[in-house]
């Protein structure tokens, strides 16, 4: 689910603020939605492999198997465009990869002309709800190990983890890579909608509330901190 925190809460079962799905569908609208709303038409598409971790931490019923396995028809992209519009310019393929530690994302978006500057494409997310940027971090574990080390009472980051040190710009193509945290992505903005539709409670109580149980600024802070330049 994609919650706009610039949107006003009266508006946020708008399809332009809310996406209900997977973790993975609601980590790619953090990514697609900002790329929208600041360049509109002039992204000509997004390229996007999703490399999908096999298994929950928690889950010690499902094996992980010594295999890369791949899916021919995966929901994500009708999942995407039944929120952002069907002419959404989104192409993805999807692998399992033997792992328990989040899912990772390769998202390339062409522009029809040259495309952005990487500062300014990190200067898009620098604000982004449930979006770090991280620089220093060695793979997935290294995220998931920091952020236990920090004693919330949610393992999960709840957010998706842009990392810089892998963005690239070519031309009219910006490369980039972001890890995804499971299923606790999801809860924030769930936790935010159920108390509009349970409580009528406004945007900044909402947000207020939420802030108190999943810490989602200090989490940020936290992340951007351990793993800056």
């Amino acid at each position: 689910m994609i919650f706009n925190s610039r949107a006003n809460y009266s508006e946020a079962f708008d399809k332009k603020y809310v996406m209900q799905g997977s973790c993975n569908v609601t980590g790619m609208g953090r990514i697609l939605q900002p790329f929208k709303e600041k360049y509109g038409t002039s992204v000509k598409r997004f390229d996007a492999i999703l490399l999908r971790r096999w298994a929950d931490l928690e889950d010690s019923k499902t094996e992980v198997k010594d295999s890369i396995e791949w899916s021919r028809k995966p929901h994500h992209n009708d999942d995407v465009k039944s929120y952002m519009g069907k002419d959404t310019p989104l192409f993805i393929r999807v692998f399992k990869v033997p792992t328990r530690q989040m899912h990772v994302h390769l998202m390339d978006i062409r522009f029809n002309g040259p495309a952005p500057k990487s500062s300014e494409i990190l200067d898009l997310f620098k604000d982004e709800y449930g979006v770090a940027i991280l620089y220093t971090a060695k793979g997935t574990k290294d995220i998931r190990d920091f952020a236990e080390s920090t004693k919330f009472s949610f393992k999960d980051t709840n957010m998706i983890h842009i990392h810089a040190d892998l963005l690239e710009i070519q031309d009219d193509l910006v490369k980039l890579t972001y890890s995804d945290d499971q299923t606790g992505i999801v809860v924030p903005e769930n936790h935010l909608l159920m108390q509009a539709m349970l409580f009528k409670r406004n945007s900044d109580d909402a947000f207020k509330h939420t802030e108190e149980l999943f810490h989602m600024k200090e989490k940020k802070r936290l992340l951007e901190e351990h793993f800056k330049p």
